[in-house]
């Protein structure tokens, strides 16, 4: 009895917990050079965090605030003082998650040539040009987010 409750235990941690590690590569036009980072994402049961190699922030998303925290520090922050990273919260869901809630607000969502694209509202028009990416199954093949600026970021899951 006791190995089944084990057995189900992990059964029941592994499917609120995952976690994803990514590359990351983002490009500045005014520099015309690219920054590579390596991070990861941990879906937890009420949470996800994100986090980067040799970085010492991390951010840490709940449903209604999320953390920035340091090796010193740990912020609680409403997601009306960071829009940005309410976007990006949203983003995580509806592209690893399948949850649309609240991208509609932000995007207009396309099919196009086996991707999806996200074009942008007017509110972020000014910003985002379009994001695209494409999954196979449960792996996120890349997201490329291109900016009116001419700057893009494009990230590729390793796992």
């Amino acid at each position: 009895m006791l190995k089944i409750f084990i057995f189900l235990s992990i059964f029941i941690l592994n499917i609120f917990a995952q976690t994803i590690t990514f590359k990351e590569e983002k490009f500045l036009n005014a520099l015309q050079t690219s920054v590579y980072k390596d991070g990861k994402i941990d879906f937890k049961k009420d949470y996800i965090e994100v986090s980067y190699k040799n970085l010492s922030t991390s951010y840490i998303f709940f449903d209604d605030h999320f953390i920035s925290k340091d090796n010193q520090t740990e912020q609680r922050l409403n997601y009306e003082d960071r829009v940005e990273l309410n976007l990006f919260y949203k983003l995580i869901n509806f592209i690893y998650k399948d949850k649309k809630d609240g991208i509609e607000e932000f995007f207009k969502l396309q099919e196009i040539e086996n991707k999806i694209v996200l074009i942008p509202n007017e509110y972020l028009s000014n910003v985002i040009q379009r994001i695209e990416y494409k999954k196979i199954d449960n792996r996120l093949e890349f997201l490329k987010i291109y900016f009116v600026n001419e700057d893009w970021i494009n990230i590729v899951q390793i796992n």
